[in-house]
């Protein structure tokens, strides 16, 4: 049984951490019944808390799904002050996208983005927009233009097969050791070197 919240102000962390249970009892019912059938009364009953704190974080049920959805792409702001690094940024994307989260937010998207168009665009802008984004930058900064004209290129093969085969269930998410040699052959394909 949970225990009850204290009464007052709540800290950073405490916010940060509530906010977190929010989005993994959503994750769990995006997986489990889709996004139709998922509602705002589920979500804060499975966590524990208010229908209006679930509104007061989020806002609406799509706006719910678009905070997991950036969650699972967080590489983007954790990746500090130096974004340079192409690989690791390279390897968090693999580990971060071949996630069971991921897979799960992922394919209840494609099985539900006829239905809800407004939700498919804000999928791909909180999600891979952010991050080819996010891979033109280094690409920009580190290799030049011409390099980072290839951001989506590469986040489509930072994807992959492997990552067709997990939205299958084919396939298990990657090791870290795994992770690290797709994330290498896909940034050796980009930049044309022997990685």
């Amino acid at each position: 049984m949970e225990q009850p919240r204290r009464r007052g102000r709540t800290s950073d962390a405490e916010r940060a951490d509530r906010r977190n249970e929010i989005l993994d009892v959503a994750v769990d019912s995006f997986r489990e019944v889709g996004f139709a059938r998922t509602t705002i009364d589920a979500i804060a009953t499975a966590a524990g808390v208010a229908k209006r704190t679930v509104y007061s974080y989020f806002g609406d049920k799509s706006a719910v799904f678009a905070a997991a959805v950036a969650r699972q792409h967080a590489y983007v702001e954790n990746a500090g002050g130096d974004q340079s690094d192409l690989l690791a940024a390279a390897v968090d994307i693999v580990i971060a996208l071949h996630s069971d989260n991921s897979i799960a937010l992922h394919r209840m998207m494609i099985g539900e983005a006829l239905q809800f168009p407004e939700l498919a665009a804000a999928f791909y802008e909180s999600g891979p927009a952010k991050s080819i984004a996010f891979l033109e930058k280094i690409l920009l900064d580190r290799h030049g233009r011409k390099a980072a004209l290839c951001a989506d290129q590469l986040y489509t093969l930072l994807l992959g097969e492997e990552h067709r085969r997990r939205l299958l269930g084919l396939a298990w998410a990657p090791t870290p050791e795994r992770a690290a040699q797709l994330a290498a052959r896909a940034v050796g394909c980009v930049l044309g070197s022997d990685r």
